[in-house]
């Protein structure tokens, strides 16, 4: 397994069969996509790649509002690996990528950069400088540059199309059970417990902190509230708790996006590790509150909330 931020060196290119695209939440399409990826490049002798963007095309164009992310970059990565990739390309979205002709693209990523003999896309795939290339044209090309195209057709769930949308949509309303059909399991994200300002901690809650965005990132995470969860990566078992995803605008004004989980019944030092919290019911939408005091009250009411949600009796807190 290997991830290459950027394409790899001469030395590193190896004979490919590579599938495009954003890849957000490795839902029922994409994996319906990339199993034809790995089925075509065990058939030709070609290692199976993604070649995907980071960050996301909508957000390096200032006038356009970013694509609210469903994947953390663990989940993304640990997803796509789990679907039989060998390896993954995160090539960043810059001024190159966005004023490049389609053909330009193709030979000097796919042909000349990632030796691509093998490519896949789904039906609705665009590129391109303005998005002028369709998925059509990308199999056009591939007759000057002697490479195989798969268009991959959509998958439906009900009477519309698996889509990253669809997956946004239904997590935004606090619909894991719908979103756990187009996913194809439990919602969940991953990543690094991070310090925080230690403030739960003071308040007598302390909590594991993940950034559920990159550095810099200008998009937000699919969903905000405060939720009943379990965790994994603490214990043998998943742990019960009760997280907040948001920008916690009662004692911070920057916009930060953290993910704050408190696991009951659980003491010791999480800082580095890396878990995954699996979100199983909203139990609100963040708020603004007068103070520390109104904060705590309502912080003591949600983990009651979580508790009876995951079938757990009355604890301390």
């Amino acid at each position: 397994m290997h991830v290459f931020r950027g394409l790899p060196s001469p030395r590193l290119r190896v004979p490919s069969a590579i599938a495009i695209g954003n890849f957000d939440g490795v839902h029922t399409g994409h994996q319906a996509l990339l199993a034809g990826l790995v089925e075509a490049a065990r058939s030709r002798g070609l290692v199976p790649s993604v070649l995907t963007f980071e960050p996301h095309p909508r957000e390096y164009f200032p006038h356009l509002d970013p694509v609210p992310r469903i994947s953390t970059l663990a989940d993304k990565v640990k997803h796509l690996l789990e679907c039989g990739v060998e390896r993954i390309y995160m090539l960043p979205f810059n001024g190159r990528i966005a004023n490049e002709g389609a053909e330009a693209f193709v030979r000097r990523v796919l042909v000349e950069g990632l030796d691509c003999r093998w490519v896949t896309v789904g039906e609705d795939f665009r590129f391109g400088s303005g998005r002028s290339a369709s998925a059509h044209d990308l199999a056009r090309f591939g007759e000057t540059w002697r490479y195989e195209t798969w268009i991959s057709p959509l998958l439906f769930h009900g009477e519309k199309k698996v889509s990253s949308t669809r997956v946004r949509q239904a997590l935004e309303a606090g619909d894991f059970y719908e979103a756990s059909l187009m996913l194809g399991r439990p919602y969940t994200m991953t990543g690094r417990v991070i310090h925080g300002a230690e403030l739960g901690r003071t308040l007598g809650y302390p909590t594991l902190n993940l950034s559920p965005i990159p550095p810099g990132s200008r998009a937000r995470p699919a969903l905000a509230g405060v939720f009943a969860v379990k965790v994994e990566g603490l214990s043998s078992a998943p742990l019960s708790g009760v997280a907040s995803l948001g920008l916690r605008p009662t004692v911070s004004s920057a916009r930060r996006w953290l993910l704050e989980t408190h696991v009951f019944d659980w003491k010791g030092d999480a800082y580095g590790r890396t878990v995954t919290v699996r979100f199983v019911e909203r139990i609100r939408m963040e708020k603004k509150f007068s103070g520390l005091e109104e904060l705590q009250a309502a912080i003591r009411n949600d983990a009651v909330r979580a508790r009876q949600i995951l079938g757990l009796p009355p604890g301390t807190f």
